[in-house]
């Protein structure tokens, strides 16, 4: 699904509130875009079988810096994109 314009305003808008606004990590650039999707981090808590696909996952939001391309992920519920448990 893609993001639309006011969902990138609002994961914009969500990460200045919590403070994310400061350069690139990597080149020091402050543009960055908010890349079109979402992502997902699986989450494994045993390597000794192999990679397990379709198990638990953290979603995120992932911004690029326009300078150098280095690519931020962040969590969905951490910023507050994600319904909280308990809640319907």
């Amino acid at each position: 699904m893609a993001l639309s314009k006011a969902d990138s305003d609002k994961i914009v808008r969500l990460l200045t509130e919590k403070g994310a606004s400061k350069p690139c990590h990597r080149c020091g650039h402050a543009a960055f875009t908010v890349i079109d999707g979402y992502s997902i981090f699986g989450i494994q808590d045993n390597l000794s079988q192999g990679l397990v696909i379709g198990g638990p996952n953290v979603p995120v939001a992932m911004v690029a810096c326009n300078n150098c391309g280095a690519i931020t992920p962040h969590a969905l519920g951490a910023i507050g994109l994600l319904p909280s448990e308990g809640k319907g």
